[in-house]
């Protein structure tokens, strides 16, 4: 697809304006990054620190799917240790993400492609984590992680298009820090209590207590999405197209449950949080490197005549919808991997930046 670019020199014109409020960065992490920041070679590129945070929280992504041990459900009550090996990976993400602005100013290399290397992947954490408790801890209700996962593409969408209107990147009180933390506390707490304190019922709720701490995740996305929603103008046209690309990738995850469960949850929620990421990945370039406004994506309309049509056609064999959908996240992969690789080639082209320098 050939991109345009309404503003060619936005590049040249970069600045950064960050609204910092948040409780945990102010009072925990900015002291544990002064000392953490002597750790970082001095000459190390900032988005090299960047994805190898963002390496820590796909390893716990992993982890959480169950491929290196098998299903957690069935490997986590024995070994609970793992959810320590997770916690640290969660704290090591967290650190690295807050380390990489800092070593940026270090260097003297602040720019558009830094900010847009830490909060694309930030973009792909913030809904594969979440997931991922989900398909460790099967007593979740999947409808509810994938609504979860669906919620987070429409406020990530949002908070783009707010900080496009406004300028300014603004953290409450509580944000995404403060999600972090309480991600880690679960982890540690599941090593230390062990997994069936959260996975099984509750004599005295009735139900796994792991609900109560899953359900924080679609509330804290659906109260950032109306946030924004009321923050923006003119954004109900391409709100609305946006939703009705994602809904029947949700549709797809609900409908083929019953048939595939957990690889349902798995392989969809991929599929509809990369789609996610897509829709705000672009919004980002707009703002940095001056992309014509994208609002019509004609792939995404493939994937979901894709999706539909392998749960709707009774003909296609049993495995036909899971390959369906195996089929459209091998092309969300590749689109969001062109998507990547655009920004790098527009960021060298007007600014001759490469990505570790």
């Amino acid at each position: 697809m050939i991109e345009r670019y309404s503003d060619p020199d936005r590049p040249k014109n970069y600045s950064y304006k960050c609204d910092n409020n948040g409780l945990f960065d102010k009072y925990v992490m900015g002291r544990v990054c002064r000392i953490a920041i002597r750790l970082v070679p001095e000459r190390a590129s900032a988005n090299a620190v960047s994805l190898l945070g963002s390496a820590f929280a796909w390893l716990a992504f992993i982890v959480l799917a169950g491929f290196p041990f098998g299903p957690l459900s069935s490997f986590a009550p024995r070994h609970p240790w793992v959810f320590g090996l997770l916690g640290l990976f969660i704290i090591a993400y967290q650190t690295l993400d807050s380390l990489d602005g800092i070593q940026a100013r270090r260097t003297g290399n602040s720019g558009p492609l830094g900010e847009f290397v830490d909060h694309w992947c930030d973009s792909l954490n913030a809904f594969m984590i979440p997931l991922g408790i989900a398909l460790a801890f099967p007593s979740i209700p999947p409808v509810l992680a994938a609504l979860s996962v669906f919620l987070f593409a429409l406020a990530d969408w949002l908070c783009g298009r707010s900080v496009l209107e406004r300028g300014v990147v603004e953290f409450g009180p509580v944000s995404t820090e403060e999600g972090l933390c309480i991600i880690y506390l679960f982890f540690i707490s599941a090593w230390a209590l062990g997994y069936d304190f959260w996975a099984m019922p509750s004599s005295l709720l009735g139900f796994p207590p792991v609900w109560i701490a899953f359900a924080i995740v679609p509330l804290a996305y659906l109260g950032a999405a109306l946030t924004e929603l009321f923050r923006c103008k003119g954004v109900f046209k391409g709100l609305a197209i946006e939703i009705a690309t994602l809904l029947p990738m949700l549709a797809w995850i609900v409908l083929d449950l019953p048939r595939d469960g957990q690889r349902a949850l798995l392989v969809g929620g991929l599929v509809l949080g990369g789609a996610g990421t897509r829709f705000a990945g672009d919004v980002l370039r707009e703002r940095l490197v001056g992309l014509s406004r994208v609002v019509f994506y004609a792939d995404f309309i493939v994937v979901d005549a894709i999706l539909l049509a392998s749960i709707a056609v009774p003909a296609l064999p049993a495995w036909g919808p899971l390959a369906s959908a195996v089929a459209c996240l091998a092309w969300i992969a590749f689109a969001l991997a062109s998507q990547f690789g655009g920004m790098l080639a527009r960021v060298r082209t007007v600014l001759g930046t490469r990505l570790f320098e």
